[in-house]
């Protein structure tokens, strides 16, 4: 190699990093009041904002919004119940967003799955799959906006107990959607962990407790997915906290839909951020009524360590990383856990894929 090839292929491998940074084109969209949201972009330097309230319209029937050049831009929300946005480049790249946390008065956690991305650069469509924690909160304007998502299914991945003591408000409504539950006992797992004592304990104790889950709920897990290659949705999931058995079915369905380990974590990361390790021990301390926590477990929640505390209440994403690292050694990784446990096939991941991929 002479020279100048040398220095043409060093000056395109020096180019490159920077290059595929500069392909990327992700945003997020944040409520900012009644009828307005920010928009935030990386990747592009203008960018031409479009709305639909189909999360899947094409963008010839979207409708035109603003242009923006910066990397954010204040914009209205003129379609109901849900905006979808399309923000393209001016070189043509673009990517869809909405609220990944719904609107909502009285829901806890109650957020889309929708727009992470793919290894392959594919995004998991919005406004198709939800993960929720305990619904007993919602009031009745909550109702009227979650009614016009369409939901069509909720698995409750919560125990018999649990649903006893606050009860799926959509349980007999007309028209609400069909609640999918299956009986089991968690009491063992709620004992071990209350015996732990510090930080290192608790996050281990925690990644045990999730690979557990894969046992404990089977028939759940096992049923959610049959619903979602069968295209049963929109389509909701829950637990108490909607972090913990709701984590781990998130977690498993954007790994089979091919989103990296880090923007899983990321995922479940982000009940931290909705709602913080804070609230859910104000809400188990002060007894309160849908704190998804009974009294007596209130009562032994209140004599443990704040690191331990502070463990079980948040979503620290260690606690995960080992969780799926468990999995890779058990089981050779989470789409081989799917297959050899709960019903998906090669065949059946491409369905999901083609389902639920853009």
């Amino acid at each position: 190699m002479d020279r100048r090839q040398f220095l043409t292929v060093a000056s395109a491998l020096a180019l490159a990093p920077a290059a595929a940074a500069a392909s990327a084109l992700d945003a997020k969209a944040e409520r900012t009041g009644p009828g307005a949201v920010r928009l935030d972009w990386t990747g592009a330097q203008a960018v031409s904002v479009l709305v639909s309230a189909d999360p899947d319209a094409q963008k010839r029937a979207m409708k035109p919004l603003k242009t923006a050049t910066g990397n954010a831009v204040a914009v209205d929300a003129p379609v109901s119940p849900r905006p979808y946005f399309l923000v393209t480049s001016a070189d043509g790249r673009q990517t869809r967003v909405a609220e990944r946390l719904l609107p909502l008065e009285g829901g806890r956690n109650f957020r889309d799955v929708g727009g992470w991305r793919t290894a392959d650069g594919r995004q998991v469509k919005w406004g198709h799959i939800y993960r929720s924690g305990v619904m007993v909160g919602l009031t009745m304007a909550d109702f009227a906006y979650l009614s016009k998502l369409d939901v069509t299914a909720i698995c409750d991945l919560r125990s018999p107990q649990e649903r006893t003591s606050e009860p799926s408000p959509f349980l007999g409504k007309p028209g609400a959607p069909k609640v999918i539950a299956t009986d089991y006992d968690m009491s063992a797992s709620m004992a071990s962990f209350m015996k732990m004592t510090n930080r290192e304990e608790a996050i281990q104790g925690f990644a045990d407790a999730y690979v557990a889950f894969l046992d404990m709920l089977t028939p759940h897990y096992t049923d959610m997915f049959a619903r979602l290659v069968a295209n049963e949705g929109p389509l909701a999931f829950n637990c108490s906290a909607g972090k913990d058995r709701t984590g781990m079915a998130s977690a498993l369905i954007l790994s089979v839909l091919g989103v990296p380990r880090a923007t899983v974590l990321e995922d479940y990361a982000l009940t931290q951020v909705y709602t913080p390790p804070s609230y859910y021990a104000k809400m188990a301390q002060s007894g309160a009524a849908n704190s998804g926590v009974s009294a007596q477990q209130a009562q032994a929640l209140s004599k443990l360590p704040p690191e331990v505390l502070q463990v079980i209440m948040g979503s620290d994403p260690e606690v995960m990383r080992r969780a799926l690292a468990t999995i890779d050694a058990k089981f050779g990784g989470p789409v081989a856990l799917t297959k050899a446990r709960f019903g998906l096939t090669d065949q059946k991941i491409a369905s999901l894929r083609q389902s639920y991929l853009i």
